[in-house]
């Protein structure tokens, strides 16, 4: 033990008093002598410093862990001997721990993912100096004020390396943890060797409970969580969390993180940061007024969290965490509170921390679909989305009535039928209207029109597609939706549109009616009026204003098909084909139904059994829908053999199918021939599947000339939002061709050091040679430490001649040479 005043490291440090103490060492709040700041001086016990190699093991690790700067990560000031004693000196950091946040139930989505995206950015700062974390958990993450608002801090990085024994090491691991049993990665849990990947699976574990307040395993013991971890499904997070289950792009982010096989989570921490970013945009589109709050730090003592998240007399049990240093907390604390952040409880008579209470940061610019009305940069805010110049556009949003109802109490079969019916319906229809799809997010549609009459016309044919859907099926799996409109200057990003009128028509969805098109009177005073007619519906307050604005809604018919005649579509009771006929008689019937259900109650009944079945019988016999079944099951050539029949539909959705199917079967000339030959009409709808398969192709053959023609002929942006969503995505065939598509097109807005540094942890090394080359090319210093790892410890995967990389990596400093 150090005494109060000890002077440590030359005399540079003076110590106040002990903060706690773990198996490893103590720590003791300190003052830097010169400066007279406060900091945490970690000392390692001197029976482990005495044991052999360990001196010097230290001063290597710490020597790593200094060179780490982010405002992510919490920073070491010094280290050094002391005496008989090492000494490890960092910032003393005043606020909350995310375990403490925790208590009170998971953080507001907005809050969680700006949080998350700074511990992602921190995270990649430690992967670049070559540190893995080994031990995420709340309890290692600190949460303080800032000018901006609140920063999330990574605490005890690389600390578990000082115990882990070396290759060929005599030194045991008996009664060492690294980690913590409910955030360790499978690796982990079975011993096995760990890279950043690992770090990543923790950090799924921990997004998981920011995100629904709960561990995606039940333990209740460590050597449950380590068999869960190990071998066992984690529970879906939408089931954990309903309140996300629109937002598929963040459910599947943390899902794919908590994946058994490091191989398919995220590669790098920087495309984690990447995804968040993204997701954190496209959140705050959907919940454009919230903003992401700054959470006080008037801390009790029973809450704060010092220096290095040293948790103030808490209670614990055994198995309920892990000291970073490899020994639980010597002070009991409540069960699954976890351990303090350095392993440290608090001392008798220990210091209780009170920050100042953070002021929210002013609200300055304009809240939308992603630009928060919160004092900082619009790329942190839209997660590095590339922004087009300002248009003045009419955006569209759509969702579900009673989404979330029936997504809780539905099973999941039925909750992803109703949303491939949804999407069926309805998406084709935005492009039909010229209009763009920026968004789809579960039951939510986020499009954008240049045209206002178009908007409307698309919004009616929306309402009309499904009221005749609803005809066939019983009220239970009716769909009902909201189609809100409203005009204004916005940005709009690959997955984005950010600017007031965002906020406006989320302020419309509140109060829409299921099953009209309800738009502002920005919409109604530059549409065709002669188009449709129209009434007022009510007024909304202008969000953030006094003013008010009239809302109208489209008049519908007063019985029977509601746009029909509006939009041209054949009334009830003509005869286009047997099929079509009986459903329009059946429309007619259910709605004479409905005028007298007591009277035909029996009969409304059975002759909506004998629709339900005949439009069933019609869907399941369809050549398409038997193909794409058959496509999902890796059959190509029985999906053509369908597709080929004689009385199969003779359409582009036919042509795109066997497309799909021509790719799958590896027949790729016919495959693009087959892509070329559409009409725009059949270029306008491809499927991401197609999209797919040609980035394949690429990957697989840059020079295939047909691969690229059949690409040209599509929609330029189409292509290039689908590709800069796979070229962002984990090494593969898909990720690479649309990451070379994309450089051959010049194409602007992408990172491509980030891009083309992820692609060196291929396991093709044709890949990584040519990201090599690349890299070196593009002449930014940024490049180097990636290309550096890429040279000294390349992945597994086939060999690569490593002068080749150690070429690019001289290139590179030569290019970047002052």
């Amino acid at each position: 033990m150090l005494a109060p005043d000890a002077l440590v490291l030359d005399g540079r440090f003076r110590v106040l008093k002990p903060l706690g103490s773990g198996g490893m060492g103590e720590v003791y709040l300190g003052e830097q002598v010169s400066l007279g700041r406060k900091v945490a001086i970690k000392v390692l016990h001197h029976d482990l410093h005495a044991q052999a190699g360990m001196a010097e093991r230290f001063k290597r690790e710490a020597r790593l862990l200094s060179a780490v700067e982010h405002p992510a990560v919490v920073r070491i000031v010094d280290f050094g001997q002391s005496g008989d004693a090492a000494c490890l000196v960092m910032e003393f950091v005043e606020g909350q721990s995310l375990h403490d946040a925790l208590q009170g139930g998971p953080l507001f989505a907005p809050r969680a993912l700006a949080l998350l995206q700074q511990l992602a950015e921190g995270l990649a700062a430690i992967h670049d100096k070559g540190i893995i974390h080994r031990d995420l958990k709340p309890e290692n993450v600190l949460i303080s004020p800032s000018a901006r608002g609140e920063q999330a801090r990574l605490l005890d990085f690389g600390i578990a390396r000082l115990v882990e024994p070396e290759a060929g090491s005599a030194l045991s691991q008996v009664g060492v943890v690294l980690g913590t049993p409910e955030y360790l990665s499978p690796e982990q849990a079975v011993g096995a060797k760990v890279d950043t990947r690992s770090d990543l699976y923790s950090f799924g574990v921990l997004a998981y409970r920011v995100l629904s307040g709960r561990l995606p395993f039940d333990g209740p013991s460590p050597r449950h969580f380590l068999s869960q971890h190990a071998s066992h499904a984690p529970l879906p997070l939408d089931r954990a969390a309903p309140q996300l289950s629109r937002y598929v792009g963040l459910l599947s982010l943390v899902m794919r993180l908590l994946d058994k096989d490091p191989a398919k989570r995220p590669q790098t921490a920087n495309e984690l940061a990447d995804a968040l970013g993204l997701a954190h945009a496209a959140l705050m589109a959907f919940t454009p007024s919230q903003g992401t709050p700054v959470v006080s730090t008037n801390l009790t003592p029973s809450s704060g969290t010092a220096a290095f998240g040293v948790n103030p007399a808490a209670p614990a049990v055994p198995g309920s965490g892990t000291a970073a240093f490899g020994v639980p907390p010597a002070a009991p604390a409540s069960p699954g509170s976890g351990t303090a952040a350095f392993g440290v409880a608090q001392a008798p008579g220990g210091p209780s921390v009170t920050a100042p209470p953070a002021q929210s940061a002013p609200r300055t610019g304009t809240a939308a679909f992603g630009t928060a009305r919160i004092s900082g940069s619009l790329g942190a805010v839209t997660g590095g989305a590339a922004v087009t110049k300002a248009q003045n556009v009419t955006v569209m949003l759509t969702d579900i009535q009673g989404f979330t109802d029936r997504m809780s109490r539905q099973t999941h079969e039925e909750n992803a039928r109703m949303l491939d019916t949804h999407d069926r319906l309805l998406m084709p229809l935005v492009r039909e209207h010229d209009g763009r799809l920026v968004q789809k997010r579960g039951d939510a549609l986020l499009a954008v029109f240049r045209a206002p009459s178009a908007s409307i016309r698309c919004g009616m044919a929306m309402q009309q597609a499904l009221w005749r859907y609803n005809q066939t099926v019983p009220d239970e799996h009716q769909l009902h939706i909201r189609v809100c409109l409203h005009s204004g200057e916005v940005l709009v990003t690959n997955d984005a549109v950010l600017g007031e009128p965002m906020e406006v028509v989320k302020a419309v969805e509140h109060v829409a009616a299921a099953d009209e098109v309800t738009f502002t009177e920005a919409v109604n005073m530059v549409r065709n009026r002669a188009e449709a007619p129209a009434e007022p519906c009510g007024t909304i307050p202008l969000p953030g204003r006094d003013e008010k604005v009239q809302l109208y809604r489209v008049t519908r018919a007063t019985e029977g098909s509601p746009f029909g005649a509006v939009l041209g579509l054949p009334e009830p009771g003509t005869r286009v084909s047997p099929l079509a006929g009986l459903r329009t008689k059946a429309s007619q019937g259910v709605a004479f139904l409905r005028q007298r259900p007591r009277v035909m109650a029996g009969a409304g009944g059975a002759l909506a059994l004998v629709v339900a079945g005949a439009a069933w019988m019609a869907h399941a016999n369809d050549p398409r829908v038997q193909a794409r079944a058959l496509l999902k099951d890796g059959k190509p050539r029985e999906a053509l053999q369908r597709l080929d029949a004689p009385g199969a539909p003779k359409d582009a959705e036919t042509t795109r199918l066997r497309a799909a199917a021509k790719h799958m079967a590896g027949a790729h000339n016919d495959e693009h021939a087959l892509i070329q030959g559409l009409d725009k009409e059949g270029r306008d709808a491809v499927e991401a599947q197609l999209l797919d398969g040609l980035a394949e192709d690429f990957g697989d053959n840059e020079k295939d000339l047909s691969a690229r023609r059949a690409l040209e002929a599509l929609p330029v942006t189409t292509v290039r939002a689908h590709f800069e969503s796979l070229a962002r995505g984990a090494p593969s065939t898909k990720q690479w061709g649309a990451l070379r598509y994309l450089d051959s097109k010049a194409t602007e807005g992408l990172d491509w050091v980030r891009l083309y540094s992820a692609s060196l942890a291929s396991s093709d090394c044709a890949v990584r040679t040519k990201s090599a080359l690349r890299l070196a090319s593009l002449g930014d210093p940024s490049a180097l430490p990636a290309l550096t790892r890429a040279a000294e410890t390349p992945p597994s995967g086939k060999a690569c001649n490593p002068q080749t990389f150690n070429r690019a990596v001289e290139e590179l400093k030569k290019k970047s040479a002052p």
